[in-house]
């Protein structure tokens, strides 16, 4: 019997070679996308996945019309938290986190992961939506990630 998922594991795939390829569209990156692609990141090139998660969502976001300027596209802090959030729900012992449809289902079905703002535990609003916060890392100001 087959399974149903919300997001089959195949499905992420293409969106993860949609957003590589710059061919997704823009409409499709949604915030579960991001997730998706940041536990990709971290899943292929561990502690190169800032690195190349920076350097993809600018590339995507030029490609489908958009800029990374001081108020909009690509922000450093937000995809540094991301990511450490990421790193906190899915790594093992080891710190290695892993593709599959596990973590594809557990990304989809976390309430934590889904709340948006889940940064504003740790930030406040004025500090994450700062120009410095968009352009380099900053560190929370209203509690410190673990």
């Amino acid at each position: 019997m087959q399974q149903d998922y919300l997001l089959p594991l195949a499905d992420a795939e293409r969106l993860i070679a949609g957003f590589n390829a710059c061919t997704l569209p823009k409409e499709e990156w949604t915030h579960e996308a991001h997730l998706i692609g940041g536990l990709w990141m971290l899943s292929q090139f561990g502690d190169k996945a800032l690195d190349e998660m920076r350097t993809r969502i600018k590339r995507f976001n030029e490609s489908v019309g958009g800029v990374n300027d001081d108020q909009n596209g690509y922000h450093e802090t937000l995809t540094v938290f991301w990511l450490w959030a990421l790193r906190e729900m899915f790594a093992d012992d080891d710190g290695k986190l892993y593709w599959n449809q596990d973590a594809v289902d557990d990304i989809i079905f976390d309430e934590t992961l889904a709340d948006r703002n889940l940064w504003a535990e740790f930030y406040s609003k004025e500090r994450m939506m700062s120009v410095e916060a968009r352009r380099q890392y900053v560190a929370p100001d209203l509690k410190p990630m673990d």
